[in-house]
């Protein structure tokens, strides 16, 4: 007998396939988790003119919680693998939930590079790879559309937190603004869990697009899942394409970390408010919502490669309109060409991989691919500040970031076409594999 395909969590009926449920839930906990760190650029200039803190240490931070992030991103790939993406990402809520509410509180700068720099790393780390990974469990086909409204909840959390952290902090206080966020986001986001579920089979159910007539995928051995994952693991990084995407996500990173966090100075230092000079920053990642969900959706159609190299092209040679911004509406017709390719540049990630390794256990693959990423995030958002240090001007910065996106483009166009899977027979190795129970 086939099983209804619409069932949902608790035994429950779900008026639409679950796998939407479960893209709804994991986009909220993409705004909520990810939304405080992309925001950060609103804190420079309030912690500079009210505590005297340079722009540099402050930066840190930020730095440092990518670094974290980055460096326990190949971990959180294996743990989402090995017992589910549910189990890591409750841990990212607990230390997002401790990291907001110390930021809080913050008296020293140090204190910031330890709540935000730390918790906040560790709470990245938690919810970006298991997020992407649980999306490409839950979709056969049509990934690019679940991965499109996924990747546009993570460009518009920091559209509508960078204005609202800097009314609170306007408005109200410093401590107000992250109590607030860390309370009321860790609520919402332990409720979701409830309902989230980590693969299709966990409620006896196929993924999206699976042939009617498939039955739901039985739990398997666990010491056969252990070798499987191994043999994926080892056929993927044995190419050079896997290595390639690490890379690519590392420039790409360091391209537009440079401007998420330097614009609102940048701008503030051509003559604008801080809650105008905000607005800024939320224009452009409002703008990338839209490029967030329609890359993956024609990655899906016509390869990833191509797509991927044109945003980001965009992403990097539009920031050379800095030089030439003094005025407000400037400013912001460069956040709106420069969203574009911002929104691009990252999203199209899952269909690559998928692309080019076809079905496998991706939790490795996202959490190394992450540690590009966040390394990135972390060189960028130093380099801005040391720069600036350095030149006492944004010169330099902005080359970096034109000149990184534009590596990324040319690595990008060296990989293989994805017309063809690289490693179609990787689980023939699986019996070339030790057994490995305790791996």
């Amino acid at each position: 007998m086939i099983k209804p395909k619409n069932k949902g969590a608790f035994g429950l009926s779900s008026p639409v396939h679950y796998a939407w449920v479960v893209i709804a839930i994991a986009a909220v906990m993409h705004m909520a988790g990810g939304s405080i760190r992309q925001a950060f650029g609103v804190l420079i200039v309030p912690l500079e003119e009210t505590r005297g803190w340079n722009p540099a240490t402050v930066t840190l931070a930020y730095a440092m919680a990518s670094i974290t992030g980055a460096v326990l991103a190949p971990l959180s790939g294996y743990c989402t693998d090995r017992y589910g993406a549910r189990k890591v990402i409750l841990v990212g809520v607990g230390t997002f939930a401790i990291g907001a509410l110390m930021t809080g509180v913050v008296s020293q700068v140090w204190h910031l590079w330890i709540s935000y720099g730390l918790f906040l790393g560790v709470a990245s780390a938690c919810f970006n790879v298991p997020i992407i990974t649980t999306a490409s469990y839950w979709f056969r086909t049509h990934l690019g559309y679940g991965v499109g409204f996924l990747q546009a909840s993570h460009g518009l959390g920091p559209a509508v937190m960078a204005i609202v952290v800097s009314v609170l902090i306007v408005g109200a206080s410093w401590k107000t603004a992250f109590w607030s966020i860390g309370i009321i986001g860790g609520i919402i986001m332990l409720l979701l869990m409830a309902f989230f579920r980590n693969q299709p089979s966990e409620i006896g159910t196929t993924a999206f697009g699976a042939p009617m007539s498939e039955s739901p995928q039985p739990a398997r051995d666990p010491v056969l899942e252990q070798l499987r994952l191994k043999a994926f693991r080892s056929s993927m990084q044995a190419t050079t394409t896997f290595w390639k995407l690490v890379s690519i996500h590392f420039l790409g990173c360091v391209s537009h970390s440079i401007v998420i966090i330097y614009i609102i100075p940048i701008a503030v230092l051509g003559g604008m408010e801080e809650v105008a000079a905000a607005g800024v920053l939320s224009t452009l990642a409002l703008v990338s919502v839209t490029t967030r969900f329609l890359t993956p959706v024609i990655s899906d159609y016509i390869g990833a490669r191509g797509t991927m190299a044109t945003a980001f092209i965009w992403q990097g040679l539009p920031v050379l309109l800095l030089f030439w911004a003094h005025e407000p509406w400037q400013f912001y017709m460069f956040a709106v060409i420069f969203g574009i390719g911002y929104g691009g540049e990252g999203s199209a990630f899952p269909v690559i991989n998928r692309q080019y390794f076809g079905r496998g256990p991706m939790g490795s693959s996202f959490g190394w691919q992450q540690l590009g990423a966040g390394s990135g995030m972390a060189l960028g958002a130093w380099v801005g500040g040391a720069l600036f240090w350095i030149f006492d001007s944004y010169t330099a910065t902005i080359l970096v970031s034109t000149l990184t996106s534009v590596a990324g483009a040319v690595v990008i166009m060296s990989m293989e076409p994805t017309g063809r899977v690289l490693i179609p027979d990787w689980e023939e190795t699986i019996t070339a594999v030790p057994a490995a129970a305790d791996d």
